[in-house]
């Protein structure tokens, strides 16, 4: 019975042992991969779609309030046409891999032509990645930083939280203009400001955007 015993004890103490050195053995398991961060996809924040439209309300200018739709696109680009009522323009932007690029604008376009083909006339970015406060850049002379990721904005169409906002310097830094935008909405609302307090403010009022 004692030898018994003895048995059951030795036998627990090499239990004990063996879970003591797998316990401590150290894994051979590969450590999981880091993830890389998402690049942001930065033609969210302008939604270019065929069909797309957006009404704006003017502040402190006849001309502020306009209306923008997109009628054409090819591969990277897209026709919006812009009207004030004093006039009607045809833009084209591309989408890049980190910017939104206004490459041409001509004015007095009152019919449908496609321009999407017409030389370049313009290299504006007006929105280039990485979304984050302090980015900056320089287009047509004009300087741009984003300023704020997480805005909230207040306009006819309602409130949208977490918007950007661009800020672009006119050269001879008499005025800027603040541009804020929505993810996957667009330019919700423009302020143009002069040094002497002057303002004319684009609010948006309504909106039809059309998904792939």
């Amino acid at each position: 019975m004692l030898k018994r015993k003895k048995l059951l004890i030795l036998a627990g103490i090499f239990i004990l042992a063996a879970i003591t050195i797998v316990s401590c053995t150290p894994s051979t398991k590969e450590p999981d991969a880091k993830i890389p961060p998402q690049k942001d996809d930065v033609s969210l924040y302008y939604p270019l779609k065929v069909g797309s439209e957006w009404e704006y309300e003017g502040e402190g200018n006849e001309y502020a309030a306009y209306t923008q739709k997109v009628i054409y696109s090819k591969d990277n680009k897209y026709q919006v046409m812009i009207d004030n009522g004093g006039t009607r323009a045809a833009n084209i932007y591309e989408i890049k891999d980190d910017s939104i690029v206004n490459t041409y604008m001509e004015g007095e376009v009152y019919d449908e032509k496609n321009v999407l083909d017409n030389d370049a006339n313009l290299d504006t970015v007006i929105i280039k990645l990485p979304i984050e406060v302090g980015n900056k850049w320089i287009s047509e002379e004009n300087s741009y930083e984003i300023i704020d990721i997480n805005a909230s904005v207040t306009v006819p169409a309602g409130t949208f939280e977490d918007c950007i906002i661009v800020k672009e310097i006119y050269k001879d830094k008499t005025a800027y203009r603040n541009y804020y935008y929505k993810k996957e909405v667009g330019l919700v609302k423009s302020e143009y400001k002069t040094n002497d307090g002057f303002t004319v403010s684009s609010l948006l009022k309504s909106y039809k955007l059309v998904s792939d």
